[in-house]
C-alpha cells in the first residue's frame, strides 16, 4: 500500500511553468525596435503646434540642379563640410540652431536668438538624406522649379529620428 501512495504523491507533484501555460512566442529585435505603430492620431498629436524640437549645428546651405539624388546630395554635403572645415581653421563655429517639425514643415531657430532663420512648408521638401560618413548629418533639398537648395545639419544626438520624423510627414 505504501507504493500506491508514493505513486500518488509522485503524480500528485505540481505542473511545471511550460506545462500549465504554452510559452509565448517573444517579439524579435527588430519588432522591439520598432516599438508602437504609428498611428494616423499619434502622428498628428506629435506634430501639432510647434511639434518636436531637436538640437542641431547649421553645416550650410548649397544650390542644387534637381530635386532629388542620393549622390548630387552627398557631393553636397562633402563640399558642405569641406567649407565649414575651412571655416573652422579661420576661427568660425558652425550656427547653432533648433530643428523644429511640425505639419506646418521645417523651420530652422537660432539657438540664441530664436530668430527662424529659415522656414520651409513640407510640400516644397523633395528629398531627405542621411549622410553616409556621419550618423549625426543628414540634409534636405527643398525649394521650387529651378531652384533648390541642399540644407545640410548636422544633430547633437543621432539623425535617424530626426529623418524617421520627416519622413513620417
Amino acid at each position: 500500500m505504501s507504493s500506491d501512495a508514493e505513486t500518488v504523491s509522485v503524480n500528485s507533484q505540481q505542473p511545471t511553468a511550460q506545462q500549465q501555460t504554452p510559452l509565448k512566442p517573444q517579439p524579435s529585435k527588430k519588432e522591439k525596435k520598432k516599438g508602437l505603430e504609428k498611428t494616423e492620431e499619434f502622428l498628428l498629436a506629435r506634430f501639432q503646434g510647434d511639434g518636436v524640437k531637436y538640437k542641431a549645428k547649421l553645416i550650410g546651405v548649397d544650390d542644387v540642379p534637381e530635386a532629388r539624388g542620393d549622390k548630387m546630395s552627398q557631393d553636397s554635403m562633402m563640399k558642405l563640410k569641406g567649407m565649414a572645415v575651412a571655416a573652422r581653421s579661420q576661427g568660425q563655429h558652425k550656427q547653432k540652431v533648433w530643428v523644429n517639425i511640425s505639419l506646418a514643415g521645417i523651420k530652422i531657430m537660432d539657438e540664441k536668438t530664436g530668430v527662424i532663420e529659415h522656414e520651409h512648408p513640407v510640400n516644397k521638401i523633395s528629398f531627405i538624406a542621411r549622410d553616409v560618413t556621419d550618423n549625426r548629418a543628414f540634409g534636405y533639398v527643398c525649394g521650387g522649379e529651378g531652384q533648390h537648395q541642399f540644407f545640410a545639419i548636422k544633430t547633437s544626438q543621432q539623425a535617424e529620428p530626426l529623418v524617421v520624423d520627416l519622413k513620417d510627414l
